[in-house]
């Protein structure tokens, strides 16, 4: 035995000494809501235990118990039609965990947009095209007006951005000469 084990030992004594001098003094009533407490604390605890069981592992769960199930066949030429069945719900999962991925960013990426959309100033556009561009945004209806001013914002934008290019260029000029 050693002499660490021993001291913990010792200390565990201690203190389990302390908890039932202090558990005798509570009254009954104080008591019982402990107890409660302690319940509802071990129900939490196994309720996250229960919900931290991923996707991936749900998969491999299903791809263990079809290799499990195709272990166990002898015959595998009248399986033909639930081995296919088989594949194909494993496929199906496996598109749909790439589809929830990408609706995941992509709705991330709008929710940056948006973010930055805002920090635009309030005086840069006028107060039809931003009422498009949020119709737009929020997927609402657009009437021919906002579709104009939509348009109109785009080919200004294009415009710009050919003139930005020169301003590069411009801008490369300076800082090497």
């Amino acid at each position: 035995m050693s002499i660490d084990k021993w001291l913990s030992e010792k200390d565990n004594k201690e203190e389990r000494m302390k908890r039932e001098a202090a558990f005798k003094r509570l009254s009954k009533d104080e008591v019982e809501e402990l107890k409660k407490k302690k319940i509802r604390d071990m129900v939490k605890k196994e309720s996250k235990k229960a919900s931290k069981i991923s996707e991936e592992d749900k998969f491999l769960n299903k791809v263990i118990e079809f290799k499990d199930w195709l272990n166990k066949r002898t015959y595998l030429k009248g399986d033909i039609d639930k081995i296919e069945t088989w594949i194909k719900n494993l496929y199906s999962t496996v598109d749909y965990q790439i589809e929830q991925n990408e609706k995941l960013i992509d709705n991330d990426e709008k929710r940056e947009l948006i973010k930055k959309y805002k920090e635009i100033p309030s005086k840069l556009l006028d107060e039809k095209t931003r009422v498009a561009i949020n119709k737009k945004i929020y997927g609402t209806k657009r009437t021919n007006s906002d579709n104009y001013y939509l348009k109109k914002l785009k080919s200004l934008i294009q415009e710009n951005l050919k003139e930005g290019e020169y301003y590069k260029i411009l801008d490369m000029i300076f800082k090497k000469f």
